[in-house]
């Protein structure tokens, strides 16, 4: 029985790896085996944990994106198997590829310095699963598996439109919204977040480099 489930669970994972971080079969156990372990590099607990969850490349940290340039590990807009929920009828990787080829959904993997002021004063982070504008990005191949081209889209933060963790959050009351300004009578809205060691923290002060100028 425990060679059945291990077996099992090695299949589940493989599946994963396909379906979750698309890549073609031949090459998710090599790219399973090339990803460096748990704490190997120098970034959030949720974005280090999702590399391992949605087989990140380690090309992805090995180039800093520089300015208000933004990488996200693509994903796709459902992580079901089949078409319906609860169907019986799988999706075959072609299908799985197209869908992902094509979904505005991903994983905030680097951000340059401006846009992680930008993204941080908003209340998103690394690791956050976001959806940006659908032809925004350009593709940066960032590794090579087994002979395969392995990419993360590259767009501006202006062109992230929302976040799925910072949504969760809020409506669990992890995050609220408060207005910094309202003893003055003016509007100035802000992200507030109370730590585990009780220490609240605020997001930041607004700037200009904080919105999109081509919108």
């Amino acid at each position: 029985m425990e060679v059945a489930e291990a077996l099992r669970e090695k299949a589940e994972h493989q599946h994963r790896l396909v379906e979750r971080a698309l890549v073609a079969q031949n090459i998710a156990e090599a790219l399973e085996k090339s990803l460096a372990p748990l704490g190997h590099y120098r970034i959030p607990g949720l974005l280090d944990r999702r590399r391992l969850e949605f087989g990140i490349p380690n090309g992805c940290f090995e180039h800093f994106p520089l300015f208000d340039k933004v990488y996200i590990w693509q994903l796709n807009m459902t992580e079901r198997k089949t078409y319906a929920e609860g169907g019986k009828i799988i999706k075959p990787d072609a299908r799985i590829a197209h869908d992902r080829a094509t979904a505005a959904r991903g994983v905030i993997v680097s951000a340059g310095l401006a846009a992680l002021d930008s993204l941080r004063s908003t209340g998103v982070d690394l690791g956050h699963i976001v959806r940006f504008k659908k032809y925004a990005p350009f593709i940066q191949v960032v590794q090579e598996v087994s002979g395969v081209e392995l990419a993360v889209m590259t767009l501006r933060d202006g062109d992230c439109v929302s976040s799925e963790d910072l949504a969760r959050d809020f409506h669990e009351g992890r995050v609220r919204i408060v207005n910094v300004s309202q003893e003055k009578g003016g509007y100035d809205h802000r992200f507030e977040r109370t730590l585990e060691d009780g220490t609240v923290v605020t997001t930041g002060a607004k700037v200009a480099a904080y919105y999109d100028p081509s919108v």
